[in-house]
């Protein structure tokens, strides 16, 4: 939430613009708003977030000023060479805060889900990811809601589902829909924290999902799938705390590159062992797996 200051963390976020330019300056293209933190500052926080997006040419999807913005924008539309791909937003809710009109914010909804996918569907996209904010926090397995929730958005259109919140790696699956005679279907149930203080064990560290996608005529179908792991280094400089998103092969293989001390070197063994032990562990379907980017 880039809500202005005062800037604060937990439980109400409010981070600087400066945070959304630097994201961009990473290679960040495109930012989902929707989740449970994007109304911490009611009304202003979810304008000032959408306006800063605006203001710094970031594409961005999930939460809207008004009607209008929505059905103009959602489904999002980006092309990949021949491929006319559609993204959708939604979370599940917003911590008890209400939107406030003539607010949009995309919670998860079947009607309103329906209504986003056949629209995608009507203009033409060769293949919809949802990108969802779900999920029991910390737990490393997805919940039956989750696998309900996963099934109806695949048989409803779907082809992939990405998901956040729990702040840990949970499980995914390949061709979640039984004997579906289409293509294989990806669902990731949470991809963790990509940056974060959270330090506890499962949760100092996430993924990064890498998805080939092919188009044969009027087909566009997944041929390839990976993991990227990593771990979040968390040093000091002059006091203050400094955050280093490490591919967590390469720091494993490399410790003394990234002057990894000896603590923080069994946390990184530790997440690394445990994350590649739950995602290896994943039923391989349809000739499509998701493994590890080396």
């Amino acid at each position: 939430t880039l809500a202005g200051p005062p800037y604060n963390g937990y439980p109400t976020f409010s981070s600087p613009v400066a945070l959304a330019q630097a994201a961009k300056d990473a290679g960040f293209d495109i930012m989902t708003t929707a989740n449970n933190h994007c109304l911490d500052r009611d009304k202003q926080g979810l304008e000032s977030t959408i306006q800063a997006l605006d203001s710094l040419g970031i594409p961005h999807l999930g939460t809207y000023i008004n009607q209008i913005e929505h059905d103009n924008s959602h489904p999002m539309t980006v092309y990949l060479d021949c491929i006319k791909l559609a993204l959708l937003n939604y979370t599940y809710g917003t911590n008890g805060r209400l939107v406030e009109e003539p607010n949009i914010v995309n919670y998860i909804d079947t009607v309103a889900m329906q209504r986003d996918l056949d629209k995608a569907k009507a203009e033409g996209h060769d293949f919809i990811i949802t990108l969802i904010h779900w999920g029991i926090e910390y737990d490393t397995r997805s919940s039956a809601e989750q696998e309900y929730l996963a099934k109806w958005l695949l048989e409803h259109g779907s082809d992939a589902v990405m998901g956040s919140h729990p702040h840990v790696v949970q499980n995914f699956t390949v061709d979640a829909i039984p004997d579906n005679d289409r293509y294989p279907e990806i669902v990731v149930y949470s991809m963790g924290n990509l940056v974060s203080n959270q330090r506890k064990i499962n949760t100092d560290g996430g993924i990064m999902i890498e998805m080939d996608l092919r188009k044969t005529g009027d087909k566009t179908v997944v041929t390839d799938c990976h993991y990227l792991p990593y771990w979040v280094y968390r040093g000091t400089i002059d006091g203050l705390y400094q955050y280093y998103i490490l591919p967590s092969n390469d720091a494993m293989a490399n410790r003394r590159k990234y002057q990894i001390n000896r603590e923080d070197y069994k946390a990184l063994k530790l997440f690394s062992k445990s994350t590649r032990a739950r995602l290896d562990s994943c039923a391989l379907n349809n000739g499509i797996n998701i493994l590890e980017r080396r």
